[in-house]
C-alpha cells in the first residue's frame, strides 16, 4: 500500500458538539489521498464513539486511544503511526475549507518546500469581536520563500513575535494547524511536542524546532483554517495559570534562540511577544472577573502580579512602546504605569 500524500492529525477530547463538523471538513477534502488520525485523549463524553462511527464509514480514518495527557502528547502518539508524505494538524473543534490540503500539498511539491504556511479565518472573531463575525488573517501578500540561513532565522523569530511597527504581535502566526510539514524531517530529527500543561504554546516551540531543521519554507496568500472561538476549547478558555505557563514558554524560546542568534537579533521579538502576552492575560483576567463577579481588589491583585513581574517591568522599560499600534500602545502604557482601573475600563469597553 502506497503512503498517502498527507496525514492529518487531530487530538480529541470532549468535543462531541464539534467533532462531526471537523471530520466532515476532512472527508470532503478535494485531496482524497489522505489519512485522518484521531487520537482520543480519554474523552468522557461521546467523542470516542463518534470517532469510531466515522471510521466505520471511511477507511482513511484511524482511531487511537490513550490516557489523558493533553493535545501535545496526543499528537506525538499520532506521529508514531502517521505514514503520509506530509503532516497536517487540526484542533477537533475547528474545521477547514475543502481545498486546504490540496493547495498546501501542491505548493509544497511545486516549490520543494519543507513547510507551507497559510492564513486563518477567525470564526466568531477574536476575544473582543461580536459573535458571528469572521475575521480573515493573511500573513503573506504572495508566495513567499524562506531559504537562506538569514531568512529562516527571521522566520523563526517572526513565529514568536514581530517588530514594533508591525500590526500583529506575531508576524507569521505561532500555530501549527494552518501549515503543512514534511514527515521525513519530523522523523529524522525526532521532533516531538511538549505538553501544553507545562507551557503556553507547544505549537510555537514545535514550529521553532522544525524550522531549525529545514531548507525551505513557503508562505502563501490563502486562508483555509476556520479557528472557532468557544468556551470549552483548551486554547481559548480562561486559564488561571496562563501567566506562569507563559514564563516557562518564553524561557524555552530564549534557550532555543541563544543557540545560533545574538540577543540583539531576537530580543525585540521576545519583548513584543511578552508585552502582548501580558495584554492577553490581563484582558482575560478582567473579563473573567467581570463574568464571575470577582471583587476589584482581587482583580487588582492579579493585574499587579502580572504588571510588576521583573520580566514585564524590564520589557516595558526597554521596548519602544511609542511605535506600537494605538490600542496596543495605550494598553502597554497602562501596564507600565500600573493604571489597573484604566485597564479594566479599556478592556470592558472593547468587549461590549
Amino acid at each position: 500500500m502506497t503512503e498517502p500524500k498527507v496525514s492529518i492529525i487531530i487530538p480529541v477530547y470532549n468535543v462531541e458538539k464539534y467533532l462531526k463538523r471537523c471530520l466532515d471538513s476532512l472527508v470532503n477534502q478535494t485531496l482524497e489521498d489522505i489519512e485522518i488520525i484521531l487520537v482520543d485523549d480519554s474523552s468522557t463524553d461521546s467523542s470516542l464513539e463518534i470517532c469510531r462511527k466515522e471510521a466505520g464509514k471511511d477507511s482513511r480514518i484511524k482511531v487511537l486511544s490513550k490516557p489523558n495527557e493533553g493535545a501535545g502528547r496526543a499528537r506525538n502518539k499520532a506521529l508514531e503511526v502517521a505514514s503520509g508524505e506530509y503532516i497536517g494538524f487540526l484542533d477537533s473543534d475547528d474545521f477547514v475549507e475543502p481545498d486546504m490540503f490540496k493547495t498546501l500539498y501542491e505548493k509544497a511539491e511545486k516549490y520543494n518546500s519543507d513547510l507551507v504556511m497559510s492564513g486563518v479565518l477567525f470564526v466568531d472573531g477574536n476575544m473582543f469581536s461580536e459573535k458571528g463575525e469572521c475575521v480573515k488573517k493573511i500573513y503573506f501578500e504572495k508566495d513567499t520563500h524562506f531559504e537562506t540561513e538569514e531568512e529562516l532565522k527571521s522566520l523563526r523569530m517572526g513565529i514568536v513575535g514581530a517588530k514594533p511597527d508591525d500590526a500583529d504581535d506575531s508576524k507569521y502566526g505561532m500555530s501549527i494547524w494552518k501549515n503543512l510539514f514534511r514527515r521525513e524531517i519530523i522523523k529524522e530529527n525526532n521532533l516531538i511536542f511538549q505538553s501544553e500543561r507545562e507551557m503556553l504554546s507547544e505549537d510555537a516551540l514545535f514550529m521553532i524546532d522544525y524550522i531549525s531543521c529545514i531548507k525551505r519554507a513557503t508562505g502563501i496568500n490563502e486562508a483555509f483554517y476556520n479557528y472557532c472561538r468557544n468556551g470549552a476549547s483548551i486554547s481559548k478558555a480562561y486559564k488561571k495559570d496562563r501567566f506562569e505557563k507563559s514564563l516557562v514558554f518564553v524561557n524555552e524560546v530564549e534557550k532555543r534562540f541563544k543557540k545560533d542568534l545574538k540577543p540583539e537579533e531576537y530580543q525585540i521579538y521576545i519583548d513584543r511577544f511578552w508585552q502582548a502576552m501580558c495584554r492577553v492575560i490581563c484582558s482575560q483576567e478582567i473579563m473573567h472577573a467581570r463574568d464571575n463577579n470577582i471583587k476589584y481588589k482581587e482583580l487588582e491583585k492579579r493585574l499587579k502580579a502580572i504588571c510588576t513581574h521583573s520580566l514585564t517591568e524590564k520589557t516595558l522599560r526597554r521596548y519602544p512602546l511609542e511605535k506600537l499600534p494605538l490600542s496596543q500602545r495605550v494598553f502597554a502604557y497602562c501596564m507600565k504605569y500600573r493604571l489597573y482601573f484604566l485597564l479594566k475600563v479599556f478592556v470592558e469597553l472593547r468587549s461590549r
